[in-house]
C-alpha cells in the first residue's frame, strides 16, 4: 500500500481523537486551520512545514502543532505537510464555507509502516474508524466494533447486535432476530468462513458463546451479495476475531456478581453428577443390561448456599520481527461463571381457551463457560498469512420444578414435574487465512476452515408425579415421558472454503474499478443419537410422600430387583438408540464486478451460482426415512445482485440494493423426532422445501462530523414458500411452509450524535448518545395443503417479527490526570410478536414485548488498571408468553423474572 494512501487511512480513523480547537479568523476567501501529530505518541508536531499544493504559499505549525492557512478559492484543497524524519503527506480538504478543519497524523521514516500500526492506531479510536469504513463501502455494511463493544458494558457478541438497528433478541431464549427474521434466515461466519450450531434444532450458534474477549468487531449485512452465504434472508453476521494490536502486552482480570434473584433464593439447586467449573461425573450412557440399575447420578438435588457470578480471564501476545515480516501471536482464556433464578407460572390450554394446566414454575439455571483462542498473523509487504484457533466449552445446569392443576385425567388433579438437564457443549474452529497481493492489479483471497462440534446432553432426568385430586397421595404415571433418562448426543464436522482473485482495473482517476470472482465451498456431515431409558412402575403406583423429595428411595437397585419397576427404552428392550444423520453440501461459483462511474456513483453487480443438495435419514420415535419416503434436496440456484451508492456530498451517501436468495430448512426442522420438553414438545417435518428470498433495500446515511451518523432506510422482502414455527395438537411446536408467500416491509432510523464536548488539560470530555428505531410490516397468507391452520385462508404476521424494535445508548467520557471514566446506559426494547402460529383449532401463541435497561461504568487509570461496574436488566420485566383468546383477554401461559445482574470487575496489565 503506498505511503501516502495509508496516511490517509489513518488520519481519517484518527481525525476526531487528535482533533483539537484551532483559533478561527474570518476572511473572505477562506482559511484552513488544523492539527498535526505523530501518529505513533499522538503527540502534537511542532515547526512542520504546511503549504498549499502546487503553489509557494505555505505555513507552519506552532508549539501546539497548529496551523492555519490563506487559502484565494475554494473547493478542494490538497495540503503538503513535510518535516524532516517523518514521511511526506498530502490530505484533500473541502473549503466550502469561511473555514475548514482539518487533523493530519504523520508517519516517522523509522516506523515499521505496515498492517500492524494501521490497525493498532485505528483499534484505539475504532468507533470512528468503523463509522468512516462504513462512509466508504460501496456495500451497506453495519459493524460495532470492540471500543463501542466496552463502552456499552456489551458481554458477548448477542448483546452487541441487540445494539444494532433492526435487531432484538427473543427474551424466551430463542437466538436473535433481524427484521423480524428469525434463527433459519440468518447466517453466521467467523472471519468470513461458515460456523456451525451446537444445538441440533437451530442453523446458527449461540451468540454469547462468543465473548468480548475473543472478537474485534463484529458485521451485519442484511443485504445480500455473492461473496456472503446466500442462506439468508434477514443478515449475515460475520463476527471479526481479535488480533494483537500493539507490540506486547499481558492482561489478567477477574469479576465477580450477582443475580438478585439467585442471591436471594433460598432453594436453588445444582443437579448432581456436576460441579461448579462444569466436570461431569457421567457423560456417557452406563446401561449395557437393562436389568440393571446402572445409574450413577442421583435424582435428588443440592442446595446451593452461595450462588455468586464469577469470571476469570488472561490475554497476552507480542510481535516478533521475522525476515522482511512480523508474526503476530495472540492468544486468550477466560471462564464465566453465571446463576440464574426465576419463579413464576406455566400454563396450557384446549383449543377453545380452557386453561388445564395451571402451575408455578421455579428454574435454577447455572452457566459456565471456557473460551480460548489463538491467533496468529504473518504480514510481509502488502501480504498476510493468519491461523486462527477457537475452542469454546459451554455448559448450562438447569433444574425446573412445576407444581399445580394439571387436568389431562382428572379436572381437579395435580401434578408434580420435575427435570434435570445438562446441555454440555464443545465447538473447536480452525482457520487458515490468506490475502496475497500478487501485482499491482491481481488480488488473492484463500481460507479454509475445519469445524468440529461436539454436543452433549447426558442423563436428562425427568419426573412426573400425579396428585389425583389434589389430595396430597402421589403416584407414579406409566407413560413413557414420564419417568425419563434420557442421553443424547450430536457430532458435527464441517468444511468451509474459499478462493477468491481481485483483479483491479487500472484508469488514471483513480476510480474504484474491479472485478473479484472464484470458489466457496462448505459441506457439513451430522449424526445425531438419543437413547431414552423409562422407569415404568409395576403393580401399585402409589408412593410414600416421604419419597416425593427423595425419589432415589424409588428408583433404585433394590427396586428393580424386586419388580417394582422396570427399565426399558423407547425400542423396548433394545438399546439401539433413535438417531437422524444429516449432510450439506454447497459448491458456489461468484463474481462481483465494481464499477465506479465518477467520484459520485458506483455500481457492484454480482452474480452468484450455488449447487446446492441435502439431505436427513432419521429412525425416530416418530418416523423412518425408508418408511415415509423422505428425498433429499437438489438444486441450483442462480442468484443476482445489485448494489448502488451515490455520494450526494462528502458527507452523504444514498444507498440502493437488489437481490435474490435462499433460505433452506434446518436438519432438525427437517429430521421426524420428537424432543418432550416441560409444556408441550417441538418435532421435525419432513416435507418442508426451500423458501426463495427476494430482497430490496433503499437507504440516505448522513455524517454530520466524525463519530456522528444519521441514517434512513427503508426495505422490502418477498419470501416464497416461507416458514414459520406452528403449534399443532397435542401442545406440539413443529415447523411448517404456512404459504404460498409472505411480505416483510419496514423502515429503519439510525442516529449517533456527540452532544457536549469541552476541552481539558487532559482531554476531551464527551457527551455522546445513539439511538435507531425500526417499524415492521409482515403479512403471510397461511395456505398449508394440509389445512392446519386455524386461520386457514386468512393472514397472519411472521412469526418472530416485531412492529417496533428501539435500542438507545447515552455515554459520558470524563478524562483525568492519568485516568479516565466512560459511564453509559443501554436501553432495548421490542414490541409484541407472534412466538407460534395457532394450527388445528389453537390460536396463536404471542411474545410480549419487554424493555431492558443496562448501564455500565469502567475506568482506566494509568493505562495498567481498569475497573468496570456493570447492572443489567435494570427494569427487570415480566418475560411472558400469551396465547391469544377469542372474545376474552390473552391467557398466559408462562411468566416469569429473570433478575438483575450486578457485577463488578478489575484489571492489570502489565
Amino acid at each position: 500500500m503506498e505511503p501516502q494512501l495509508q496516511l490517509k487511512r489513518i488520519a481519517a480513523a484518527i481525525t476526531l481523537a487528535v482533533a483539537a480547537s484551532t483559533t478561527v479568523y474570518a476572511q473572505e476567501s477562506g482559511k484552513i486551520a488544523g492539527k498535526i501529530v505523530d501518529i505513533e505518541t499522538l503527540q502534537p508536531i511542532s515547526g512542520v512545514s504546511v503549504s498549499l499544493s502546487g503553489t509557494n504559499k505555505g505555513t507552519s505549525t506552532n508549539d501546539k502543532g497548529e496551523f492555519i492557512l490563506d487559502v484565494s478559492t475554494r473547493g478542494t484543497i490538497k495540503i503538503v505537510s513535510s518535516y524532516v524524519g517523518y514521511n511526506r503527506d498530502t490530505t484533500s480538504v473541502i473549503l466550502n464555507s469561511d473555514i475548514s478543519n482539518v487533523s493530519i497524523a504523520l508517519v516517522s521514516e523509522n516506523s515499521a509502516l505496515d498492517e500492524v500500526v494501521i490497525t493498532r492506531r485505528r483499534s484505539q479510536v475504532s468507533e470512528l474508524a468503523i463509522l468512516d469504513e462504513r462512509k466508504k463501502s460501496n456495500l451497506m455494511i453495519e459493524k460495532i466494533g470492540a471500543q463501542e463493544l466496552s463502552r456499552k458494558g456489551v458481554s458477548d457478541a448477542e448483546g452487541a447486535l441487540t445494539k444494532m438497528s433492526g435487531v432484538t433478541k427473543s427474551s424466551s431464549g430463542s437466538n436473535v432476530f433481524v427484521r423480524g427474521l428469525g434463527d433459519r434466515y440468518n447466517s453466521t461466519t467467523l472471519n468470513g468462513l461458515a460456523l456451525p450450531s451446537e444445538d441440533p434444532i437451530t442453523k446458527n450458534i449461540s451468540l454469547d458463546f462468543f465473548n468480548t474477549s475473543v472478537i474485534q468487531s463484529i458485521g451485519v449485512n442484511k443485504t445480500f451479495n455473492p461473496l456472503i452465504n446466500a442462506d439468508v434472508a434477514g443478515a449475515n453476521i460475520d463476527i471479526l476475531s481479535k488480533n494483537l494490536t500493539e507490540d506486547s502486552f499481558l492482561e489478567i482480570g477477574a469479576s465477580s456478581g450477582i443475580n438478585t434473584q439467585a442471591i436471594n433464593a433460598k432453594d436453588f439447586q445444582r443437579i448432581d453428577g456436576t460441579s461448579w467449573f462444569g466436570n461431569l461425573s457421567e457423560r456417557n450412557i452406563p446401561i449395557t443390561d437393562l436389568t440393571k440399575f446402572d445409574f450413577h447420578n442421583k435424582l435428588n438435588t443440592s442446595t446451593v448456599k452461595n450462588p455468586i457470578n464469577s469470571s476469570y480471564s488472561i490475554a497476552g501476545g507480542k510481535r516478533f520481527q521475522i525476515g522482511e515480516g512480523n508474526l503476530n501471536v495472540f492468544l486468550t482464556g477466560n471462564m464465566n461463571s453465571e446463576y440464574k433464578y426465576s419463579k413464576g407460572v406455566l400454563r396450557q390450554t384446549t383449543t377453545t381457551g380452557t386453561i388445564f394446566r395451571d402451575q408455578e414454575s421455579v428454574r435454577s439455571d447455572y452457566n459456565v463457560s471456557k473460551t480460548g483462542m489463538a491467533n496468529l498473523r504473518y504480514t510481509f509487504g502488502r501480504n498476510y498469512v493468519a491461523f486462527n484457533s477457537l475452542f469454546i466449552n459451554d455448559q448450562t445446569q438447569n433444574y425446573t420444578r412445576n407444581y399445580g392443576l394439571d387436568a389431562s385425567v382428572d379436572p381437579n388433579d395435580k401434578r408434580l414435574f420435575r427435570r434435570q438437564q445438562v446441555l454440555d457443549n464443545k465447538i473447536f474452529v480452525n482457520q487458515l487465512l490468506s490475502n496475497i497481493e500478487l501485482t499491482e492489479i491481481w488480488k488473492v483471497d484463500l481460507g479454509v476452515g475445519y469445524n468440529v462440534v461436539k454436543g452433549l446432553e447426558p442423563d436428562r432426568r425427568t419426573i412426573v408425579l400425579r396428585e389425583p385430586n389434589g389430595g396430597g397421595t402421589y403416584q407414579l404415571l406409566a407413560e413413557e415421558n414420564s419417568n425419563q433418562r434420557q442421553y443424547s448426543d450430536i457430532d458435527e464436522k464441517g468444511w468451509s472454503t474459499k478462493a477468491l482473485a481481485t483483479y483491479k482495473i487500472l484508469n488514471e482517476e483513480g476510480l474504484d474499478r474491479k472485478i473479484e470472482f472464484g470458489y466457496n465451498g462448505e459441506f457439513v456431515d451430522r449424526k445425531f443419537n438419543a437413547t431414552i431409558f423409562n422407569q415404568a412402575p409395576i403393580g401399585d403406583r402409589t408412593i410414600n410422600s416421604d419419597y416425593v423429595n427423595d425419589l432415589d428411595q424409588v428408583f433404585n437397585s433394590a427396586n428393580l430387583a424386586s419388580k417394582l419397576f422396570e427399565i426399558r427404552t423407547g425400542r423396548g428392550q433394545s438399546l439401539d438408540p433413535y438417531w437422524y444423520t444429516a449432510s450439506k453440501k454447497v459448491h458456489s461459483g461468484v463474481a462481483m464486478a465494481t464499477y465506479q462511474f465518477d467520484e459520485k456513483l458506483t455500481a457492484v453487480l454480482g452474480l452468484r451460482f450455488d449447487n446446492v443438495f441435502q439431505d436427513v435419514i432419521y429412525n425416530t420415535n416418530i418416523g423412518n426415512t425408508d418408511l415415509d419416503g423422505y428425498k433429499p434436496f437438489k438444486k441450483n440456484y442462480v442468484l443476482p445482485s445489485l448494489n448502488l451508492k451515490y455520494a450526494l456530498t462528502e458527507k452523504s451517501n444514498l444507498r440502493a440494493s437488489g437481490s435474490m436468495s435462499y433460505t433452506l430448512p434446518q436438519f432438525a426442522e427437517l429430521a421426524y423426532f420428537n424432543n418432550a420438553g416441560a409444556n408441550g414438545s417441538t418435532q421435525g417435518n419432513k416435507n418442508l422445501v426451500p423458501v426463495e428470498n427476494t430482497n430490496i433495500d433503499l437507504k440516505w446515511e448522513l455524517f454530520p462530523n466524525q463519530g456522528e451518523l444519521i441514517s434512513v432506510g427503508v426495505f422490502y422482502k418477498n419470501l416464497k414458500n416461507p416458514i414459520a414455527q406452528t403449534e399443532r395438537g397435542s401442545n406440539v411446536i413443529t415447523f411448517y411452509n404456512v404459504g404460498g408467500k409472505a411480505t416483510v416491509a419496514g423502515a429503519e432510523i439510525e442516529v449517533k450524535k456527540n452532544l457536549l464536548k469541552t476541552e481539558t488539560d487532559n482531554g476531551s470530555n464527551i457527551l455522546s448518545a445513539g439511538a435507531n428505531v425500526s417499524y415492521l410490516y409482515s403479512s403471510q397468507r397461511l395456505e398449508n395443503i394440509e389445512t392446519l391452520f386455524t386461520k386457514t385462508g386468512g393472514t397472519s404476521k411472521l412469526q418472530g417479527a416485531s412492529p417496533l424494535l428501539l435500542n438507545a445508548d447515552v455515554s459520558y467520557l470524563l478524562n483525568g490526570k492519568g485516568w479516565n471514566l466512560t459511564s453509559t446506559a443501554v436501553l432495548n426494547y421490542f414490541s409484541d410478536r407472534i412466538y407460534a402460529i395457532g394450527a388445528q383449532g389453537f390460536n396463536d401463541i404471542v411474545e410480549k414485548g419487554v424493555p431492558t435497561l443496562d448501564f455500565v461504568s469502567s475506568a482506566n487509570i494509568h493505562k495498567k488498571w481498569g475497573v468496570s461496574l456493570k447492572a443489567r436488566n435494570l427494569l427487570n420485566p415480566n418475560v411472558r408468553l400469551e396465547r391469544k383468546a377469542d372474545n376474552m383477554g390473552n391467557i398466559v401461559l408462562e411468566s416469569y423474572k429473570r433478575g438483575v445482574d450486578l457485577s463488578l470487575g478489575v484489571s492489570y496489565k502489565f
